[in-house]
């Protein structure tokens, strides 16, 4: 075979794969401008998805509140807000949710305020000891305070939606007291700066404990006593640890829920309206059930075995003595604002 007998053979094979190839492009195409009209059309591809950490467990009524709110917010919404609870501390432990959420590294959370008093003492006023003891106090405190900590959160990125309280704060320890010295030494579980105060001032050692390590904290030794509404110790089953409880009313710890102010301001106005409207009937439900739950929890305890005790004359006196001693270190460190504040809420009184 001669150089002239090796010419190449015309082929239609690359041209038909191009046709193919071409034809199958625009197939693609058209399919993805159909699911992405599709989508629209459904508000899917508009979802703005939220993840909310709560420090507590899934059927504690603080994470079942927020469960609730976000159930509610994804339905009046549609699906456009896709609000996603994480209990537990499971995407963040408890002291770690507020910065997240300032970061947007969560979008809304939900922790007592109070466990951040060392940023600005106005976090904490609702731990003050024996200021206000009662539901109807706790409300009237946080009227007074609420535009106060809108205007402090604001400036931290954050937008405060709503507060959940929790039934009053009694005294859990692992034997019997009948009187202050009785407690000194022990070891105390503080979920705030307040909490520890309280349990220096009893002459105990406070250690800054999440609710999630309570139970290994209890079974080995770490906590003998800790002040709380009862619902911790019974969620963790610490009943044959801390069986001994003392009613002392000390104050409502309230949790707060609340929202990446940079987010927050990216909602319409009309889904904004929604969510602070099921924001006010969360609350409302939150107080409902913690009411519920202050004669309920007691009852539980008593079922297993826990003593459900009132202050002996000694031991009132000496809460009485930690509260007022707690009270004016407060209103010190709070400064005018902080006693104008507690003096509008006792003028309510």
């Amino acid at each position: 075979m001669n150089n002239n007998d090796k010419r190449k053979v015309p082929s239609t094979v690359p041209t038909t794969r191009k046709k193919e190839t071409n034809s199958m492009i625009h197939v693609l195409h058209k399919t993805a401008s159909i699911t992405a009209l599709s989508l629209a059309a459904s508000g899917i591809a508009y979802a703005d998805v939220w993840d909310l950490p709560s420090p507590q467990p899934a059927d504690n009524y603080i994470t079942e509140n927020v469960s609730w709110f976000a159930d509610q917010v994804r339905e009046v919404t549609n699906g456009e807000l896709d609000i996603r609870v994480h209990p537990s501390g499971s995407l963040f432990p408890g002291d770690q949710i507020k910065r997240a959420v300032q970061r947007d590294q969560a979008q809304i959370g939900v922790h007592v305020l109070s466990a951040h008093q060392n940023e600005n003492i106005l976090y904490g006023i609702d731990s003050v000891p024996f200021l206000a003891d009662s539901f109807e106090e706790s409300a009237q405190l946080w009227e007074v305070t609420k535009p106060a900590l809108d205007e402090l959160m604001a400036e931290q990125n954050l937008q405060l939606l709503y507060h959940i309280p929790w039934p009053p704060q009694g005294i859990f320890f692992d034997r019997e007291i009948d009187t202050p010295e009785d407690a000194e030494g022990l070891n105390f579980r503080a979920y705030n700066t307040a909490t520890a105060r309280f349990a220096e001032l009893m002459g105990m050692t406070p250690t800054l404990i999440e609710e999630a390590e309570l139970s290994q904290a209890a079974a080995t030794g770490m906590v003998q006593s800790l002040i709380s509404s009862g619902d911790p110790v019974y969620n963790h089953q610490l009943w044959d640890y801390l069986p001994h409880f003392y009613d002392a009313k000390a104050w409502l710890v309230l949790s707060h829920v609340f929202v990446n102010k940079d987010r927050w301001e990216a909602l319409d106005e009309e889904i904004k309206e929604d969510v602070l409207a099921i924001a006010t009937e969360a609350e409302q439900r939150g107080e409902e059930q913690a009411r519920e739950l202050t004669d309920e929890l007691k009852s539980r305890l008593g079922d297993k075995g826990v003593a459900i005790n009132q202050p002996n004359e000694d031991l009132q006196a000496e809460f009485n003595r930690i509260g007022e001693a707690m009270q004016e270190e407060w209103l010190e460190k709070a400064g005018p604002q902080g006693r104008q504040l507690v003096e509008e809420y006792r003028a309510m009184q």
